[in-house]
């Protein structure tokens, strides 16, 4: 094989391998342009791209010249044979630089040796009919030159530069895409987690509501006490949303999920060979949330041996890595949850007393469900209004028998046992009105300690007419004719109905 074959064989293997190992369109050009002074001896080389907006050539990369030049020099479309290049779509070869005026040197005077001359080749690159840019070299020459191989080769090197063009516009494209879908999304929390879309007026409430607003824009650590299902994560959520740090990363870490040996892990991340199975380095949580917020659920449940780390990283802020021996620093806001009796846990040896006060710099208890009936309504009425609508049902509003069934239940499983218990009326309501039939068994159990035992079936279709008697009389409005429209009965009877079962008062 000819050593100018082979030479150019080489390049282009290099080429290739530069296209191969690396998405970053700017380090690939740069890649490509040593190669070719390299091989070829292409001293100086410039890879320029049409900036389709202002209509102005930029060079991308440069090769052989100064960074001043390479951020300072552009071209108009036309301008010089750079811009001609791109402006007719051919490329252009000039066999010495001295003795053609189209050459402007905007790049920097060559020093020339004597008895040689400099060639100038400027190829375009073309993507799907269109020219995008040109590539262009300086090379020294003597007095025979195959300028034809060497625009055929440049040839071939502009169609690889093109499809990487093409490939990093759809990177790009995407890239934007997901940063717009993601600033929607952290707009979407933003709104979602507002102090002032949370659900209950109760005085309760209205206190949590004041400590979210104290402690959000500090990085103190936030110790969220209450019952399970009361809402805890909802509280976190609001602190990091409303805080300083509401752009940077929010991460919730269940406690009780995990084993001690998989949560080290998942918290502070573990090196490749760690332990059976790590085949990799993995990142923590802690390190996931650098800048952020951090949210420990049920921190209780926290092993003594894990308290101990914990301590160190909620103090000095830094960790080790499982199997590591890096120290890392993590900038990072925690806040803990937990639904248990901690000092309790203190008394009995289960929790770390230093531990404790760590965390306990700025309690916020979110009071048990009955403890705020003012509430219960507030919450039914929003969970009907959302499981209507996610399941297509057009429910208006919830019977005063069923009402008075949601009062009277003492919700052991607090807000999410509601939510749970409206999602199921929801599904089982063919109607426009949810009804005490259409309460789960646990709330129907209610009702039945308040009636006698034994109590007879024309007394429980007694209880059931007055329910869709009052139901009907409140849809409209208290007229006895149009309820009687409504029921398919006639008005004589539903007044003789209204009368037997005293509802005219109610």
């Amino acid at each position: 094989m000819p050593k100018k074959l082979a030479r150019e064989v080489e390049l282009l293997a290099d080429v290739a391998k530069a296209f191969a190992e690396s998405l970053n369109l700017e380090a690939t050009l740069e890649s490509i342009l040593k190669s070719l002074d390299t091989h070829l001896k292409f001293e100086r080389g410039v890879i320029t791209l049409l900036n389709p907006d202002s209509e102005m050539i930029n060079i991308k990369v440069a090769h052989g010249i100064t960074e001043e030049s390479k951020k300072a020099v552009t071209y108009r479309v036309g301008e010089g044979i750079t811009g001609l290049v791109v402006q007719t779509g051919k490329e252009v070869v000039v066999p010495d630089i001295r003795l053609d005026r189209r050459f402007l040197a905007k790049t920097g005077d060559r020093e020339i040796p004597t008895g040689r001359k400099i060639a100038f080749m400027c190829v375009p690159i073309k993507l799907e009919g269109q020219t995008v840019g040109a590539i262009s070299v300086d090379k020294k020459v003597g007095a025979e030159e195959d300028f034809n191989s060497h625009v055929r080769l440049l040839g071939v090197i502009a169609t690889m530069i093109a499809q990487a063009v093409k490939l990093n516009k759809s990177i790009e494209s995407d890239k934007r895409q997901l940063r717009n879908e993601n600033e929607r999304l952290l707009r979407e929390l933003k709104t979602k987690f507002k102090v002032q879309n949370m659900i209950g007026t109760s005085n309760a409430m209205q206190e949590v509501y004041r400590l979210i607003h104290q402690v959000a824009n500090s990085n103190a650590t936030v110790l969220i006490r209450g019952e399970s299902g009361t809402g805890k994560d909802l509280v976190a959520h609001a602190i990091h949303y409303n805080s300083l740090r509401s752009n940077k990363p929010f991460i919730k870490v269940n406690c009780t999920a995990l084993p001690d040996t998989l949560l080290e892990s998942e918290l502070f991340g573990h090196e490749k060979g760690a332990f059976t199975g790590a085949v990799e380095r993995k990142l923590g949580r802690f390190e996931l949330a650098h800048g952020g917020t951090i949210f420990l659920d049920e921190i209780g449940d926290f092993s003594i041996n894990l308290q101990v780390k914990l301590l160190r990283v909620i103090q000095f802020r830094e960790f080790e890595r499982v199997g590591g021996t890096e120290t890392i620093k993590s900038n990072v806001r925690i806040i803990v949850a937990t639904n248990k009796n901690l000092e309790e846990g203190i008394q009995n040896k289960l929790f770390r007393e230093d531990l404790y006060y760590r965390i306990n710099v700025f309690p916020i208890f979110i009071p048990p469900l009955r403890d705020r009936k003012d509430d219960t309504m507030l919450l039914a009425d929003f969970f009907v209004e959302r499981y209507a609508g996610e399941n297509g049902k057009s429910i208006t509003r919830i019977s005063t028998p069923a009402i008075e069934m949601l009062t009277s239940y003492h919700w052991p499983g607090n807000v999410r046992e509601l939510e749970n218990c409206i999602e199921r009326a929801v599904l089982v309501c063919d109607g426009d009105v949810i009804r005490s039939d259409h309460m789960p068994p646990s709330l129907q159990m209610i009702q039945k300690t308040r009636r006698t035992d034994g109590l007879a079936l024309t007394d429980r279709v007694a209880n059931l007419e007055k329910e869709l008697i009052v139901d009907a009389l409140k849809k409209t409005g208290g007229c006895q004719r149009r309820a009687a429209v409504e029921l398919g009965t006639t008005e004589r009877i539903l007044g003789y109905k209204i009368q037997k079962y005293n509802l005219l008062r109610r």
